[in-house]
């Protein structure tokens, strides 16, 4: 276990892996918290076919259990609002997708820019007429944005990011995101921080101390976001990071929803004790 000094260091508490334990350690009870959760290599493990991805069920129940003690719990990822909410199963959350681009809060309610005079098609072909040589590179279409992966062949890094950034100056309404073996062309209005402003003044939940999981470059603006409002934010995996805090891997996150939905849960339960000192029992 890292010691709590390593940690409380402000220029050496992100740079090391810390337990679980240790950030739970720091909740206080008499707080109210929410939670945004990046998916990919946050919740989901990584996948060579992004379309084999997937949230163990075990992190879905303890999601599911976390909600119904009146935690918000919300989404801020780089998948298209759609396919998170597939990967999400039944529970439905507010999800920031696109890197915070689209927001969608439920029963069709959305919050989104207009797009209208950016031709994806035409960027989507342009793309794929560049990747002709690169058959390893894959095309993932987002509808507002277009990903190329390089993950099926590392070594085509710097082929992905010359063609992206060849084709860029032809849409000066997009901008260049940067990710674990992707390079995407997103509308320059995605910002994962931004999101989740915008997420919070919507929901009214200005006095919530929010915890922000993210694993990504592109979740670095939620972290400066969330820095700046006394939140916390935890960084998964290596890397240079603005986080707080710094976990190992996913399983890792997996044990900290649970620690910290056992932590909400006993004071919920002492605040549901009724008269006769007898509690209710939640599952």
């Amino acid at each position: 276990m890292t010691s709590q000094s390593t940690i409380s260091d402000g220029r050496e508490k992100n740079t090391y892996f810390v337990t679980p334990d240790d950030i739970i350690d720091t909740l206080s009870l008499d707080k109210n918290y929410c939670l945004f959760l990046d998916i990919d290599g946050t919740l989901a493990p990584f996948q060579i076919n992004p379309e084999q991805s997937f949230i163990p069920n075990t992190t879905l129940e303890t999601i599911k259990k976390i909600i119904k003690l009146n935690i918000p719990v919300i989404a801020v990822t780089g998948r298209d609002v759609d396919t998170a909410c597939k990967l999400l199963q039944s529970i439905d959350i507010p999800v920031a997708g696109l890197h915070g681009l689209d927001i969608y809060f439920g029963s069709d309610h959305y919050i989104r820019p207009d797009l209208s005079l950016i031709n994806f098609k035409k960027l989507k072909q342009d793309i794929i007429k560049s990747c002709e040589k690169y058959p390893e590179l894959l095309i993932e279409d987002k509808g507002y944005s277009i990903a190329l992966h390089y993950r099926k062949n590392p070594n085509l890094e710097n082929d992905a990011i010359n063609i992206m950034h060849q084709i860029n100056p032809d849409y000066p309404q997009l901008k260049i995101n940067n990710g674990k073996f992707v390079i995407e062309l997103i509308p320059n209005q995605a910002d994962k921080g931004k999101a989740i402003q915008t997420i919070l003044n919507h929901l009214k939940l200005p006095s919530v101390v929010p915890i922000f999981i993210g694993d990504d470059l592109t979740d670095e603006s939620g972290f400066i976001f969330i820095n700046q409002h006394a939140g916390l934010t935890i960084k998964v995996g290596s890397g240079e990071t603005q986080a707080n805090y710094r976990l190992k891997d996913i399983d890792n996150v997996a044990n900290f929803l649970l620690l910290f939905k056992n932590k909400i849960k006993s004071l919920y339960v002492k605040n549901s004790q009724n008269e006769n000192g007898e509690q209710i029992c939640l599952n």
